[in-house]
């Protein structure tokens, strides 16, 4: 049932670890290869994560497959979000539709129109990318890891901002400023993750006024208000400085 869910965590999971002990190793400097450090042993270790329990690539190709394959089944409507985020491309832009309104500034308001746009250009890309190629999809791996990417960044990003939002219903919003300043960090990335994997796509599939108009729409739902990321790391930064551990 959640095998989707699975393969995403597994690959999303793994790439973590790996940037996290290659940051400890980069921290120890020279030091970070002696075993007189504790990094040496984590960057081997971390590596094999990638490789077993299925390749991260493979994993990627079986995020998308089951999908399709449920959809394919009755058991997943991925066909009509598909079609109407094709039909709000043609469609003069909402503003507030594409989360550009001035009336709410609740906490989290911002986050989820974001996570709503991610989606449209997720399935904008993986609808356009199964009624262009058809059965030929299946031999397009590098086109289905970057639908793969798409729906990984969307489903991270959602899972972070619901875990923040718990928090922050349990303990109140100041403190826990440093889960919010972690969870809009992953935002940024989380964004400029599915521009980047859409736009290798559509540069792969589409051509032609095809191409033009998803990519206006790929841009259109991966807007996002600036934010200061440099400060918010350095937030992050200074509490665990202060708490002298690991406080989240």
């Amino acid at each position: 049932q959640f095998a989707v869910e699975c393969a995403i965590l597994k690959v999303w999971g793994s790439e973590v670890l790996d940037y996290v002990t290659d940051e400890g190793v980069q921290i120890y400097g020279g030091m970070g290869f002696s075993a007189d450090a504790p990094m040496d042993r984590s960057y081997r270790d971390a590596r094999i994560n990638r490789i077993f329990e299925g390749t991260n690539e493979i994993n990627r190709l079986l995020t998308v497959d089951m999908m399709l394959k449920r959809a394919m089944k009755g058991e997943l409507d991925l066909m009509t979000p598909a079609t109407a985020v094709a039909a709000e491309l043609m469609a003069i832009p909402d503003p507030i539709a594409i989360g550009f309104s001035e009336d709410d500034h609740t906490l989290f308001a911002a986050e989820k129109k974001i996570i709503a746009n991610l989606k449209k250009a997720t399935l904008m890309v993986a609808g356009a990318a199964v009624q262009k190629l058809m059965m030929s999809l299946s031999k397009e791996q590098e086109i289905l890891m970057n639908i793969a990417d798409m729906a990984s960044y969307v489903y991270v990003a959602e899972s972070a901002m619901l875990r923040t939002e718990k928090l922050v219903s349990l303990r109140g919003e100041e403190a826990c400023k440093g889960q919010l300043d972690m969870m809009r960090i992953y935002f940024v990335e989380a964004v400029d993750g599915v521009q980047k994997a859409g736009k290798e796509a559509l540069w792969a599939f589409a051509e032609g006024d095809e191409q033009r108009m998803m990519l206006v729409g790929l841009r259109r739902f991966t807007k996002m208000e600036p934010f200061n990321v440099k400060q918010a790391r350095q937030n992050v930064a200074q509490e665990i400085i202060a708490a002298n551990k690991y406080c989240y």
